[in-house]
């Protein structure tokens, strides 16, 4: 074998004669030890080579290269026939491209979180044919100075700034040179992937020659644990695609549920409101259900209050009149359907609705008016209904006690 793995100067390069020294089964899957290095195997947090062996006529899958004693070893789930002898090794391009931009992309990303947080340290690493991931340790980062940096990765991808690599001795690595703890340490010499001037790492891995091969880079997932931050990305071709898929569902939706893209936050937005709203009606129903309403009586008034989740002010008011009230009382719900609204309703009250609670909403920012038993009112831009409602049952409860 050469010193150096191939595809550490020449990773575009696809096909192979090997030599075949040994067959070994494992766990159901056979292990094919080649003499040569040159299908990357998994290790130091990427994923290793696939492709195929050709011998004679017959092509053999493997699905994965593994390190055997410093040989490679491809992992088939079929063994060839024959032993050993010479074949043609012939990689799977698709998934080593997707490697390469995923893993220069994370050293591009990474690059720029560390200079902007010198302090978090690189955890757990996962870069393979479809998506890469990245545990920074020591902070949680939000996410919206993720997506800036996100910003800034793809400003760098499209600089098309070469991606080159050297192997020097350890003592002529410096403090410039990121590196996992250890790394300088058990090596004598270490392989340099530069990224212009932007960023230089201690890495075997496979990666592209220049930022415009990456074409896209995408944040995917981003999740807080602990002090850490869970980051999920993809690149190149599959970034493109998921993107692509995501624009279409949205615009197949345009037109089953009218509106322009730019108002896709503000949809999200809305659908995030009546889910909570949902969420909340189930609770109240379930506190119906084991509760009963919520009464209490005042001297010789019943007074009747309920948050209502959800619920439209023209269901409300068509709900209190099929009620049963009793005599006399005093009915104080509040809705938060479109907006957050308050219906409330009297019965042998020996004053209007409106006495019981016009000057308590205009105190409180709100607006409304009334019939005699009825009073509708409504609030613009209520942070807490709940608070809201609260306030308002025990400035009504006052009013009623006078």
């Amino acid at each position: 074998m050469s010193s150096q793995p191939h595809y550490w100067t020449d990773p575009m390069k696809e096909q192979f004669d090997i030599e075949i020294e040994s067959i070994l089964e494992v766990d159901g899957h056979f292990h094919v030890r080649i003499n040569e290095h040159v299908a990357k195997p998994a290790g130091g947090g990427q994923a290793g080579d696939r492709g195929f062996l050709l011998i004679g006529e017959k092509k053999y899958e493997f699905i994965d290269a593994i390190l055997q004693n410093d040989h490679t070893a491809l992992v088939m789930k079929n063994s060839p026939t024959g032993g050993k002898g010479m074949a043609v090794l012939k990689l799977d391009m698709l998934w080593r491209k997707a490697m390469m931009t995923n893993h220069t992309s994370e050293h591009i990303f990474v690059g720029a979180i560390k200079k902007k947080y010198p302090e978090l340290k690189l955890g757990k690493i996962w870069i393979d044919g479809t998506h890469g991931t990245v545990v920074l340790e020591g902070k949680t980062i939000p996410l919206q100075e993720i997506l800036e940096i996100e910003k800034e990765v793809n400003n760098l991808v499209r600089d098309s700034i070469a991606v080159t690599t050297k192997v020097v001795t350890a003592d002529e690595v410096d403090d410039t040179v990121r590196a996992r703890e250890g790394v300088i340490s058990k090596n004598d010499m270490i392989r340099l992937v530069n990224v212009g001037e932007f960023d230089s790492s201690a890495c075997s891995g496979i990666h592209v020659t220049n930022t415009n091969d990456i074409q896209i880079f995408k944040i995917i997932d981003v999740k807080a644990q602990e002090e850490n931050t869970h980051i999920e990305f993809v690149s190149g071709a599959i970034a493109a695609h998921k993107l692509a898929e995501v624009y279409n569902v949205a615009l197949t939706r345009k037109y089953s549920y009218p509106y322009e893209m730019e108002q896709l936050g503000a949809i999200l937005d809305k659908s995030k409101d009546l889910q909570v709203s949902y969420d909340e009606a189930i609770e109240k129903i379930l506190q119906l259900m084991n509760k009963g309403p919520r009464k209490e009586q005042l001297n010789d008034v019943t007074f009747w209050h309920e948050y209502l989740p959800g619920f439209e002010i023209s269901t409300t008011r068509h709900l209190i009149k099929e009620l049963e009230l009793e005599e006399p009382s005093v009915t104080l719900f509040l809705t938060t359907g479109k907006k957050i609204n308050i219906i409330l309703w009297t019965k042998s009250m020996p004053k209007d609705a409106s006495h019981y609670i016009s000057e308590i909403v205009e105190d409180l920012g709100g607006r409304g008016g009334g019939s005699a038993e009825s009073y509708t009112g409504g609030f613009s831009e209520v942070e807490n209904p709940r608070e809201l409602f609260l306030e308002l049952i025990e400035r009504v409860k006052e009013r009623i006690l006078e």
